[in-house]
Order: C-alpha cells, then sequence, then structure tokens
C-alpha cells in the first residue's frame, strides 16, 4: 500500500495515532457505515499517514472491531454517569426530565456519530463472532445498570423492566435519529414519562 502523499498532521505518540484511528473510524461509520471505512478515509479523517493504518492494526476488519469495543465502551461509561447523576434523585419528574435529556443529547454533535457507529457496528456483529461477544457484553452492562436504577425506584421486577426501558430508550433514539426533526424533548417526554410510571408504580 502506497503511503500517503501528504505529510502527517498527527504526529503524536503511538497511543494518541492508534486513538486517532479508532475516533476516525467510529464518525466514518457514525456518518457513513462500515462501507464508509478504508484506509484512505480513515488516514484523512484522523490526520494521520496512509500507511499508520497498517502500521497500528493488521487489517480494517481489526480496526472496525476495535471501534466497536471503543463505541461499547463509551456507550457503558455514559449509562454509568448517567445512572449516578439519576440515583441522587428518582422523583419522577427528575427521572423523566434526566432520561429525556439524556436522550437529546445523544440527537447531535460527536454523541450522535457515535450512537450511529454503534447501531451500524451492532448489525455488523450479526455475521461476526468477535463483535457478537463485545455486543453481549455491552448489553450485560447496560442491563444491569438499568436494574440497579429501577430498584431503587420501586420496580416490582427490576430485571425484567430493566430490559423494557433499555428496549423501549433504545427504540425511541433510533426512531428520532432515523426521522430528525425539531421538538424530541417535547415528543420523548410523555412517552418516557408513563413508561416510568408504569414501571416503578407499586402494583395494585
Amino acid at each position: 500500500m502506497e503511503p500517503s502523499s501528504t505529510p502527517p498532521r498527527h504526529r503524536g505518540s503511538p497511543e494518541a495515532i492508534r486513538e486517532a484511528i479508532l475516533t476516525a473510524t467510529i464518525r466514518l461509520i457514525g456518518r457513513g457505515g462500515t462501507a464508509a471505512v478504508t484506509h484512505r478515509a480513515i488516514a484523512a479523517e484522523a490526520g494521520v499517514s496512509l500507511s499508520s493504518t497498517t502500521y497500528h492494526f493488521a487489517s480494517k476488519d481489526e480496526i472496525i472491531s476495535e471501534a466497536l469495543r471503543r463505541v461499547a465502551a463509551l456507550e457503558i461509561e455514559n449509562v454509568a454517569e448517567q445512572a449516578t447523576a439519576l440515583l441522587e434523585d428518582l422523583h419522577p419528574e427528575a427521572f423523566t426530565s434526566a432520561l429525556v435529556g439524556w436522550l437529546a443529547e445523544q440527537l447531535e454533535g460527536e454523541l450522535l456519530l457515535v450512537v450511529r457507529a454503534g447501531y451500524h457496528l451492532q448489525l455488523e456483529a450479526k455475521d461476526r463472532p468477535e463483535l457478537r461477544e463485545i455486543h453481549l457484553e455491552w448489553a450485560a452492562a447496560v442491563q444491569g445498570v438499568a436494574e440497579e436504577v429501577l430498584k431503587r425506584a420501586g420496580s416490582a421486577q427490576p430485571r425484567a423492566d430493566a430490559h423494557i426501558l433499555a428496549t423501549v430508550l433504545d427504540g425511541l433514539r433510533l426512531e428520532e435519529i432515523a426521522s430528525p426533526r425539531p421538538g424530541a424533548e417535547q415528543r420523548l417526554r410523555p412517552v418516557v414519562g408513563r413508561l416510568l410510571a408504569a414501571l416503578t408504580s407499586p402494583p395494585p
């Protein structure tokens, strides 16, 4: 593979270059799916030499796998941070506002690209065993965090309710990404509020 004809703009440590490559890959996938990932596109997006993409990673598949690991780690960290904030105030209105705000934050900017990349990479996991394992670990981590929050919020069946909550929030987020339009928070609030009320209200 021929090296880039332009000098690399990124002259950091090997760790920093590797990080730049993964970050660039996530952005590319977020904008155009895994089909958008080529060594040249990664190099241009990351501001590194073309040869560095093959120096730091054995193949494009390895870059995509590592990108999924990074997306999963970011999502788990994001969910854990949100859970910590939620546990400080589980009043229904505060709980609803926090979740709606969290969803809305993921519908723009860099977070949107990360979320979109996550959906693309989950589809890739269907046919690639090494990605399925990462996806299962990701799902288990999110499930655990949701269970703890719902248990503290009064859910009578936190395990089942955590799955319901995660699935509905994921569906709402995907719907907003697929059909972006103004007023996301106004649309999300009544749905999220009703869901939380159903999951945390004491049984009759």
